[in-house]
């Protein structure tokens, strides 16, 4: 390994709106998700950004992006989608068929927002169907088919992908549609997720080490840590404690030439408002060790390229 290599830190963004969480319909009930909130935290995060420095990796669900006009254009392949995953489009297609529009759905001010600060623009999947082996080759078809007219209208190729639900498969298809990064998936299983809640009490983690690399051709980023959402449970773990541990990891980083990739959904700062406290103070500490040449922002595209000749990480 390069010993003098400069600490990265990469932020990247599941960007769905309303569409990451079609099947819950108490969520889709709840209604603070809707169009004036998301425009709000979406205006407030790419003001903290910039002040940081930062530029992030936006992974966009296509019809989020494309919005609802372009959505309702494709309102046949929904269909076609919706008979082989009916479970995913039961509370979705009524929505579309009502006439309205509905709130929480359409992002599209948003990713052109995104877009003209220079972000990199990921894929989240195309409705935010699950793309995991246990989904239909058929389905991901489709959802690459609806992808590719959506994308093609907003004049953009995303080659990196975040799995909706973080969960990664169907990449030989995936590979084969033009892809070459993904996020990797954080450890599964119950104890595993109670461990990663253990941690957010963790003020001295150090767990630097996971680094892009190459597997299998593809371009691979560690699953990350996820920035603690201060409700339910994870509301137990104060603010304090979340900014403590977060400026561990970027000082470890610093320290031992480690790589820090955070990510969360924007829509998570609308439900947990305290979670914009976090972000902010961690942002600033970004931003200042980023002026001082101690760390470098890297999108999930170019960290990639960056440690790709690390030891581990040769094409």
């Amino acid at each position: 390994m390069n010993e003098h290599r400069v600490a990265g830190f990469t932020l990247s963004l599941d960007c769905e709106g309303l569409w990451g969480m079609a099947d819950r319909a108490e969520v889709l009930a709840d209604r603070r998700i809707n169009d004036a909130a998301l425009r709000d935290v979406y205006s407030w995060l790419l003001l903290t950004l910039a002040h940081a420095n930062v530029k992030a990796t936006a992974a966009f669900v296509s019809c989020f992006a494309a919005g609802l006009d372009a959505v309702q254009a494709n309102h046949d392949l929904l269909q076609r989608m919706a008979l082989l995953e009916p479970s995913w489009f039961a509370n979705l297609m009524p929505l579309l068929e009502q006439g309205s529009r509905p709130e929480g759905w359409d992002g599209a001010a948003l990713y052109q927002a995104v877009k003209a600060d220079g972000h990199e623009i990921a894929w989240h999947g195309a409705t935010h169907l699950s793309l995991s082996d246990r989904t239909a080759g058929e389905a991901v078809e489709l959802e690459l088919i609806l992808a590719g007219r959506l994308f093609g209208e907003l004049g953009d190729v995303p080659r990196t992908i975040v799995f909706p639900r973080n969960l990664v498969g169907h990449l030989e298809m995936l590979r084969g549609a033009g892809f070459m990064t993904y996020r990797e998936s954080p450890p599964a299983g119950l104890a595993r997720r109670m461990l990663g809640l253990l941690n957010e009490w963790n003020i001295r983690d150090s767990r630097v080490e996971a680094k892009p690399e190459m597997r299998d051709g593809w371009h691979v980023s560690p699953s990350g840590f996820f920035l603690n959402w201060p409700a339910g449970v994870r509301s137990l773990a104060p603010v304090p404690v979340t900014i403590r541990r977060w400026k561990s990891l970027l000082r470890e980083a610093v320290d031992r030439g480690g790589y820090v990739h955070m990510w969360f959904h924007p829509h998570n700062l609308i439900t947990a408002p305290l979670m914009k406290v976090a972000f902010d103070e961690i942002l600033r500490e970004v931003g200042e060790l980023v002026r001082s040449g101690d760390l470098i922002s890297l999108t999930m595209a170019e960290a990639n390229e960056y440690y790709r000749t690390e030891i581990g990480g040769v094409a």
